[in-house]
């Protein structure tokens, strides 16, 4: 019997070494081909949904009348908050249009962000002397996913960030488990278009600074080598306990046998 659970731990670890990639071995798979980034424009349009924060730059108080906690300035407080700085927050409706105080409703959807900021100084002429606005769309995201330190959304400060930024924003690759390739997908017009990067060009400023946008996947694909790899780790994690089981239950016949 023990004969058996033996046989049976050993070819359980010829197995997973067998189908663990050896590290020296190296793909000799290269992308080769030239890259065509999917087009895009590089001016952001509003869209219904999306959340502005708007800051008067010169006459806070003008838009606020006797708002105590309000006062001129750019640091990123929300409106209502004690501090020197505030700002104004608001959701484009489903009509694409913005409630400002002391204007009323705005249509700013299809606008670009120097266009809106032109728009809302337009309607606040009557208020302020020489209005200065500024604009922030806080609702851009950028999806990150695969063998990077950190998966997940990467907020837009600015209407883009390169690709090099977005890798370096999620904390790197994980060359341990990265396979060649990085892939950039983007769906304009309900169309998904992708395009494939090697990822040792990454330093290539041509590819480090292509423009990636809102809405945007940066995916970085696993091995295959990692993959089996984690596969036998969850098989491995399947069969260990059973195998220790099988080795109690035969020192527990052994016993049984030897003192009956």
């Amino acid at each position: 019997m023990r004969f058996i659970l033996l046989f049976f731990l050993v070819c359980t670890q010829i197995w997973a070494q067998k189908n663990t990639p050896d590290s020296t071995k190296v793909s000799e798979t290269i992308i080769t081909s030239r890259f065509v980034v999917p087009l895009d424009t590089t001016t952001y349009r509003i869209k219904p949904g999306d959340r502005l924060q708007i800051r008067s730059l010169n006459a806070l108080e003008t838009i606020y009348p006797q708002a105590g906690n309000l006062s001129v300035g750019t640091s990123p407080m929300a409106s209502g908050q004690a501090g020197s700085a505030a700002f104004y927050l608001t959701t484009v409706d489903r009509l694409g249009q913005i409630i400002l105080p002391q204007v009323g409703r705005v249509k700013v959807a299809g606008l670009s962000k120097a266009e809106t900021v032109a728009e809302i100084e337009k309607r606040y002429q009557n208020l302020i002397n020489n209005p200065v606005f500024d604009i922030d769309i806080i609702n851009l995201r950028i999806r990150v996913l695969g063998s990077v330190a950190r998966q997940g959304m990467i907020t837009l400060e600015n209407e883009k960030l390169t690709l090099g930024e977005v890798i370096a924003l999620s904390g790197g690759i994980d060359f341990g488990s990265a396979d060649r390739t990085i892939k950039l997908i983007r769906t304009r017009s309900g169309i998904q278009q992708e395009v494939n990067f090697d990822i040792r060009n990454l330093g290539d400023p041509a590819i480090a600074n292509i423009p990636v946008f809102d809405g945007d996947y940066v995916f970085i694909p696993p091995s295959k080598g990692s993959l089996r790899t984690i596969k036998n780790q969850r098989v491995a994690s399947i069969l260990s306990p059973i195998a220790i089981g099988l080795n109690a239950l035969a020192v527990v016949l052994s016993l049984y046998l030897a003192f009956r």
